[in-house]
C-alpha cells in the first residue's frame, strides 16, 4: 500500500495549479431564477455554461422540472418531475411520476418532451449523474427493497446488477462512459465497482479484504472514495492500476468525495481534536481547509472544480442544533456562501453545485423566499 504522490504522478503540473487557482471574486452577481405559480423553486443541477436545473410547483401544487435559460426558469419536458442532472447539450434527467401516479421513475427531459424510462418496480429512482453523451446513472429500488445501479439513455434503462450481493448504486459517470458504483458482494461487503454499460467489475480496495466506497471519477478514469486499509477507513485514489492511501489530517479516518481533471481531490478527514475538516489534496499533500471565520466546529468538502475551488458545508460546535451551512473555498479563503451576496441566506448545502467557471447554484432564500439561484463571480 503506497502513499499517493500526485506531484510525481503528474510531473509537477498539479503544483502549478494550486498556485494559479482562482481567487475570490471582487464581487458576485446573484441571479434569482424565479419560480412557477407557487412562488418557490429548488435548484439541483448546474451545467458548464451556467444553466440551472431543478423543480418548481405550479398552481396544482405539483413539482415541474426546469432548466434555466438566460437567467430565468424555463420549463423542460411535458410532465411533472424534477431535474437532478443536466449536461452541456441541454439534456436533463431526473425523477418523474409514473403514469398511474404510484411510483417515482426515471425520466429524460429534452426540449418540450419527457421520455419516461420506468424503474425497477419499487417506487423510487435516484439520478446521480449525466455525461455529455446523454448517458444517465443512478440507482433504483425493487419491490423487495433491493437496490440496483443503472445506466440509461433515451433508448432505455439498463440494470448494472451487483457484485453478488443485494445492492448497488452508480455514483458517477465520465464522458468515456466509465461508471463507478458501490455494490455489495456475496459476503455482504461493500466494494467499488466499475462498468462500461454491462455488469460491474470489482476493482479492489486499499486492503485485500477491506470495504470500498467510490465517490467520483474524472475524465481520465481516476477514482476516489473511501476504503478500509486494514486498520481504518481512509480516503483513496485509484489510478486504474493501483490504490493509493491519501492519509488523514491527524485523525483516524478520511473520505475523498470529488476529483477534478487535474487530479486534485477534495474530501473530509477527522483531526486530532475529534472534529472534522474539509481537505484539498494536491501535489502529494493534504491541506486542511479550516472553518469560515476560524470558528470552532467541523467542515466537510463535497465537490471540487478545475480551478481547485471547493464547496461543502460546516457546522459550529456552539450550535446545539448543528445546522449545516454551505461554504466555498477559493485560493486560501473559506467563506459561508450566504455571505457572498446581499439578500441571499439559508443556502441548502445539499443542493449547492459548482462548475469550472466558478459559478455556484443551488437553493436558498432570496429576500426571505425560497428560490433556485445562480451566483456568478465578477471579474
Amino acid at each position: 500500500m503506497k502513499k499517493f504522490n500526485l506531484k510525481k504522478y503528474l510531473g509537477g503540473f498539479s503544483a502549478l495549479l494550486v498556485m494559479s487557482g482562482s481567487c475570490f471574486a471582487a464581487g458576485w452577481q446573484l441571479t434569482d431564477l424565479g419560480a412557477f405559480e407557487s412562488g418557490t423553486s429548488n435548484g439541483l443541477a448546474l451545467t458548464a455554461d451556467g444553466r440551472v436545473g431543478g423543480a418548481s410547483a405550479r398552481a396544482d401544487g405539483l413539482p415541474y422540472p426546469f432548466l434555466s435559460q438566460n437567467g430565468q426558469l424555463a420549463s423542460i419536458g411535458n410532465t411533472t418531475g424534477v431535474v437532478q442532472a443536466a449536461n452541456k447539450n441541454g439534456l436533463a434527467a431526473g425523477r418523474i411520476t409514473s403514469a398511474d401516479s404510484l411510483r417515482i421513475e426515471l425520466g429524460i427531459f429534452s426540449g418540450n418532451n419527457t421520455i419516461p424510462l420506468g424503474g425497477f418496480g419499487g417506487g423510487y429512482i435516484d439520478v446521480n449523474g449525466i455525461n455529455d453523451n446523454g448517458q444517465v446513472v443512478g440507482f433504483g429500488v425493487f419491490s423487495n427493497y433491493n437496490e440496483h445501479a443503472f445506466v440509461a439513455t433515451t433508448a432505455g434503462l439498463v440494470d448494472l446488477g451487483t457484485l453478488g450481493g443485494r445492492f448497488s448504486r452508480a455514483v458517477a459517470i465520465n464522458n468515456a462512459g466509465a461508471i463507478v458504483a458501490s455494490a455489495s458482494n456475496a459476503k455482504g461487503k461493500t466494494r467499488c465497482g466499475l462498468s462500461y454499460g454491462g455488469g460491474l467489475t470489482d476493482i479492489g480496495s486499499l486492503s485485500a479484504t477491506g470495504s470500498c466506497v467510490p465517490m467520483a471519477i474524472n475524465s481520465s478514469g481516476m477514482i476516489v472514495g473511501m476504503s478500509n486499509n486494514g486498520q481504518a477507513a481512509h480516503a483513496f485514489l485509484y489510478d486504474g492500476r493501483q490504490f493509493f492511501d491519501l492519509g488523514t489530517l491527524g485523525g483516524n479516518s478520511s473520505i475523498a468525495n470529488s476529483i477534478n481533471d487535474q487530479g486534485q481531490v477534495a474530501g473530509t478527514s477527522s483531526i486530532a481534536g475529534g472534529d472534522n475538516r474539509a481537505f484539498l489534496y494536491s501535489a502529494g499533500s493534504m491541506l486542511n481547509l479550516g472553518m469560515p471565520a476560524d470558528a470552532a466546529g467541523s467542515s466537510y468538502a463535497r465537490a471540487i472544480n478545475s480551478k481547485g475551488q471547493v464547496i461543502g458545508y460546516y457546522t459550529l460546535n456552539s450550535d446545539t442544533n448543528k445546522v449545516s451551512r454551505a461554504f466555498l473555498y477559493s485560493n486560501g479563503v473559506i467563506a459561508d456562501v450566504s455571505s457572498l451576496a446581499s439578500g441571499l441566506a439559508d443556502v441548502d448545502y445539499y443542493t449547492l453545485r459548482i462548475n469550472d467557471a466558478g459559478q455556484l447554484a443551488g437553493t436558498g432564500k432570496i429576500n426571505g423566499v425560497q428560490r433556485a439561484f445562480l451566483l456568478t463571480p465578477l471579474p
